[in-house]
């Protein structure tokens, strides 16, 4: 877990390097109005909040085969990092303001923890023997998390309405409206019958996602963003040791970004 939080943590900070290397290049290579251009390049860089509905998991291996019914998730709270690195986001995109509408790609490194303080109706078998029956959830399920990211991959199509706009400033408020699809990325880490697994990455499923808010644009070339994001989430093959699982939920998001654009 340890290795797993630095092998993350050293990405996050490649990524935030990276941007501030961009950032220090425009500064010096602008020299016109926003305005004056027929699209804008951004890139932002945030955290947020996360809120889950209940959902069944099921888990499967050659000793199991069952559902925990009505499973309630939690997420890290913002800056509260219990399982690695904080909860960040990130975005890339352009927006065409000739036609009024942008394309951008969107990361959520979004953290899900299965609660241990919940007795859940489980249905299925183990070992052969059938159960179904309300047990606490730690009964077969130890531990089960997607806490090196649950992680949500998304291209946004990306729509800005001007609201107030200051004069003979750069100071702008839009209306920021985003509607997405893409694919689950999680790493889970999982301990399921005393048996452990903690160690890759994989594509398990698919989202869709609409999103929010405000986007407020100062000094030229930065602007913050405060969005509400919902989004369907399918699971459809968790890896877990000696098996996989399946989940998908609904989510909501509260997040805040920074940014710049050129």
């Amino acid at each position: 877990m340890k290795l797993a939080y630095n092998i993350t943590f050293a990405a996050m900070k490649r990524i935030i390097v990276s941007l501030l290397i961009i950032v220090s290049t425009s500064l010096h290579a602008q020299q016109g109005q926003l305005q004056n251009k027929s699209g804008i390049f951004y890139i932002a860089i945030g955290t947020h909040d996360a809120y889950f509905t209940k959902s069944d998991i099921h888990l499967k291996s050659t000793a199991f085969d069952f559902v925990l019914k009505n499973v309630k998730g939690t997420d890290d709270k913002f800056l509260h990092a219990t399982g690695g690195p904080i909860q960040y986001d990130y975005q890339v995109g352009y927006y065409f303001k000739k036609k009024n509408f942008g394309i951008e790609y969107n990361f959520d490194h979004i953290k899900y923890f299965a609660r241990h303080d919940q007795s859940v109706r489980t249905v299925g078998t183990v070992n052969d023997q059938k159960i179904d029956a309300v047990l606490p959830i730690t009964t077969y399920v130890q531990n089960y998390e997607h806490t090196n990211g649950a992680n949500y991959v998304l291209l946004n199509f990306v729509k800005w309405k001007e609201l107030i706009k200051c004069k003979n400033s750069d100071r702008i408020l839009n209306l920021l409206m985003k509607a997405g699809v893409g694919a689950v990325v999680p790493r889970t880490n999982s301990t399921i019958m005393n048996k452990h697994r903690d160690d890759t990455y994989n594509v398990a499923g698919y989202l869709f996602a609409l999103e929010g808010g405000l986007r407020y644009n100062f000094a030229k070339h930065f602007f913050a963003e405060g969005t509400l994001k919902g989004a369907y989430a399918n699971y459809m093959r968790v890896l877990i040791a000696d098996g996989h699982g399946d989940q998908h939920w609904f989510s909501g998001q509260m997040l805040f970004m920074v940014g710049y654009q050129f």
